[in-house]
């Protein structure tokens, strides 16, 4: 028995303990790094035939996806509904409700090439 605690210095302890220290804290890093990073899509768009979409953000932590149909004259805005963990459509409406643009002026001066 005196042999172990002979051999067991503060030395060896100091060696133990930071050696547990170092394994623990590599286990933390990595269940950092393997955590996913949310993804996040604000200000993108695409269009395809009479298909135009864009991206939103609609609050801090919330992003909406908004769908045009050209042909039918329609806009849809889309989001993803935490509880039921589906994309579900927050808003709909006609783009004939738009107010139309006013004629344009037409510009004053010379131009500048």
């Amino acid at each position: 028995m005196t042999s172990l605690s002979a051999s067991l210095d503060g030395r060896t302890l100091a060696i133990g303990v930071l050696s547990i220290t170092a394994c623990i804290l590599f286990v933390g890093l990595l269940l950092i790094v393997s955590m996913p990073t949310p993804a996040q899509a604000i200000g993108m768009n695409d269009s395809a035939g009479d298909y135009k979409m864009a991206t939103q953000q609609l609050t801090s932590s919330t992003e909406g996806v908004i769908v045009i149909d050209a042909a039918a004259k329609r806009m849809i805005l889309y989001g993803f509904d935490y509880n039921r963990r589906q994309v579900v459509p927050l808003s709909a409406f006609d783009l004939a409700q738009l107010p139309t643009p006013g004629p344009r002026e037409a510009p004053r001066g010379p131009r500048s090439p």
